[in-house]
């Protein structure tokens, strides 16, 4: 009798294990998106798109292949995996999008192109004297980049060449206290114009000439720039 409980109780444990056995045989692998993946990997490579503006795209890459496995995974949800990965991959792309794009507006609005010196007016004061400053005296024949303002013109498109001035109030005729300094002569390159911006303020970079002699010549100022950048 104690033999048939103990062969009972044995058939039982072993029929426990075959259970056992059997879930862990039936639990379901979901394969991770490959999509999914290469989102995140794109988000991360959005990151550079703050330092060079090509790799912005990178960002809508990862948009547009969390996009695809979204799609993926719903239409396959107990197969596929990886929708909180792709979530936060979309988001990442998403917030970098907007982020890179525009910070490198402010850069090209505000920050000088690569190999301009910024150069602002208060620095291109005349001396007691009125010469030109040593330290202005040595950018003669340098790229400089400075922001003023368009002195009207009868043009209001195709303008090869303006007077550039410190401040809206600046005029060299109308206003007989004027300082020379205020202002500076601009030639845009050779197959390059402008349009005239009333009020607004412009920035224009190019290769800065001093003429030391200005005042011996009447009708001068002692400032011009041959312009190859306008914004």
């Amino acid at each position: 009798m104690a033999k048939v409980i103990f062969d009972d109780a044995l058939k039982g444990a072993y029929s426990d294990i075959n259970v056992d056995q059997q879930r862990e045989e039936t639990v379901d692998y979901k394969q991770v998106t490959t999509l999914g993946v290469e989102s995140l990997v794109a988000a991360v490579f959005g990151v550079l798109g703050f330092f060079w503006a090509p790799f912005i795209l990178a960002s809508v890459l990862g948009l547009a292949l969390g996009f695809l496995a979204h799609r993926k995974i719903m239409k396959a949800p107990e197969e596929i995996s990886g929708g909180a990965m792709t979530t936060v991959a979309m988001s990442l792309s998403g917030v970098l999008l907007v982020a890179s794009l525009a910070w490198q507006v402010y850069s090209y609005y505000v920050s000088a192109p690569p190999g301009y010196q910024i150069l602002p007016f208060d620095n291109m004061a005349l001396t007691k004297d009125g010469d030109v400053a040593d330290d202005i005296a040595a950018l003669d024949g340098h790229k400089v980049y400075i922001e003023g303002y368009m002195y009207p013109t009868k043009q209001h498109a195709g303008i090869e060449a303006f007077t550039l001035v410190r401040t809206l109030g600046n005029c060299q005729y109308c206003s007989p206290g004027t300082n020379p300094a205020d202002m500076i002569a601009v030639q845009m390159e050779r197959g390059q114009s402008v349009k005239y911006k009333a009020n607004k303020l412009v920035a224009v970079g190019g290769v800065l000439t001093v003429n030391p002699n200005w005042r011996d010549q009447p009708g001068t100022i002692p400032y011009s720039i041959k312009a190859s950048v306008f914004r």
